[in-house]
């Protein structure tokens, strides 16, 4: 919310706005991307350090890629 005052460009921004999430503990997971891979991916999901978090995105991008050029990620690491 801005201040009443136009010279005051000063920002508040309460849990209304952002609401407080709980924070998540970590765990494994065990994806296999619907059968595309075999045996699956063991993940390990630490939201407590940087880059520690599955995104649905890179999910998404792994499915395709797994689809689409599976041949040529054969043997990759």
């Amino acid at each position: 919310m801005l201040d009443a005052n136009p010279d005051d460009l000063s920002v508040s921004i309460t849990e209304e706005l952002v609401p407080w999430t709980t924070p998540k503990s970590p765990c494994r997971a065990s994806i296999d991307f619907d059968g595309l891979l075999d045996p699956p991916l063991v993940l390990q999901d630490d939201p407590t350090e940087c880059g520690g978090q599955l995104w649905p995105g890179g999910m998404v991008l792994a499915k395709y890629l797994l689809r689409c050029k599976m041949d040529e990620l054969k043997n990759k690491t």
